[in-house]
């Protein structure tokens, strides 16, 4: 492949979807840093952010794109852009798939055929690891793995989906450049009480953070071993400036080393691994899922114990990308600042106990446009 050529963050006018969630506030701070080059940053939302950094100096447009009226925002949001990075997702409420389908798969479908009808020149989509098929074994797999998901998984099927609807609508045009973004799971630590929320929900996340430190201690995890990788959002948000700099087609992986199996998970945080056949935690979680103790669905687990590890070289060539943060650093440093309930500004990333309930026991700004 022939060079990337750099520098159209010069001037560039850049709109990001899911601007308030972890990997848009990540984005927010890498585009609007001095020195960026980047001439103007617009950021949709389903609510407006608070004043302060890294979302003061950002054009807002409120929309939730699960509606179908949230089409007459996009055109305006997408008028004269250059480039926009659609970073928009909903993860709760688990319970009402075809909820998240609307905003996942619709929604994406609807931010794509804005960006074409407004010329923008340069789509990227945050896709993930979760929208590969299973089947690596400990291999890390390069961008060719087959996209097509892990069907017990809804987080999965509407990765696929949503990817596939990325193609149709702007992969064979001339005049459009198509990224496509697979990272592994991505933490920071002001994002932990966000996803606490989304993964433990918000009553469960209070009970587990007054855990005795001996319990704390343990950690299940499945049989057959774990095999996954994390990186920080601040990495992400560096290879998503990248693209945008060099207009770099194609998909890309993103991870951090190393990648850790369940013994080196457990090693990491400092905790005894004690080792559960995977269907016995499964039975366990979707117990708890269908009496309303956690708002995350069974195939998260699959995921967990299905989804390949991930090669992130081209990325390293074409990018010259390289991680600053280690990805068992990344880890520990999450878990902490879970425990302490840490957040930030804006209504994503509130620190714990700042998030509301709605009547099915969900976080009441679910769903809404959140980056993984």
């Amino acid at each position: 492949m022939a060079e990337l050529t750099r520098d159209h963050l010069q001037g560039l006018r850049v709109a990001v979807t899911g601007a308030t969630g972890n990997v848009g506030t990540a984005l927010l701070r890498r585009l609007t840093a001095p020195g960026s080059g980047v001439a103007e940053v617009r950021g949709l939302a389903r609510r407006q952010p608070p004043e302060g950094a890294p979302y003061d100096g950002v054009q807002w447009h409120q929309a939730d794109l699960g509606e179908t009226r949230s089409e007459h925002v996009l055109t305006r949001f997408l008028d004269g852009a250059d480039a926009v990075v659609h970073l928009a997702w909903a993860l709760q409420p688990g319970r009402q798939p075809e909820r998240l389908a609307r905003v996942n798969v619709d929604g994406t479908r609807r931010v794509v055929r804005a960006a074409v009808a407004a010329g923008v020149g340069h789509v990227v989509h945050m896709s993930s690891l979760g929208a590969y098929a299973a089947g690596a074994g400990q291999r890390a797999v390069t961008e060719d793995w087959p996209t097509t998901g892990i069907p017990s998984a809804q987080y999965s099927r509407d990765k696929s989906q949503a990817e596939q609807v990325v193609r149709d609508v702007v992969g064979r045009r001339q005049d459009t450049t198509l990224t496509v973004v697979r990272p592994t799971l991505v933490l920071q630590p002001e994002a932990s009480s966000e996803i606490g929320r989304y993964f433990l929900g918000p009553l469960l996340f209070g009970a587990a953070r007054l855990v005795p430190e001996p319990l704390a201690k343990v950690l299940p995890l499945p049989l057959p071993s774990v095999y996954v990788g994390f990186v920080h959002a601040d990495d992400v948000a560096d290879a998503l400036g990248r693209i945008l700099d060099r207009r770099a087609p194609g998909p890309f992986n993103l991870a951090a080393e190393p990648t850790m199996d369940a013994d080196a998970l457990a090693r990491a945080l400092g905790t005894v691994r004690i080792p559960v056949p995977a269907f016995v935690l499964r039975t366990a979680l979707a117990t708890a899922f269908h009496a309303r103790l956690v708002p995350t669905e069974p195939g998260w687990l699959d995921i967990g114990t299905q989804a390949p590890a991930l090669d992130s070289a081209r990325a390293r060539r074409l990018l010259d990308w390289a991680p600053r943060h280690r990805g068992d650093d990344v880890l520990r440093q999450f878990v902490a600042a879970l425990g302490r309930g840490e957040g930030a500004p804006g209504p994503l990333l509130q620190p714990a106990g700042g998030a509301e309930l709605d009547p099915a026991g969900d976080p009441a700004n679910a769903p809404g446009p959140r980056a993984d």
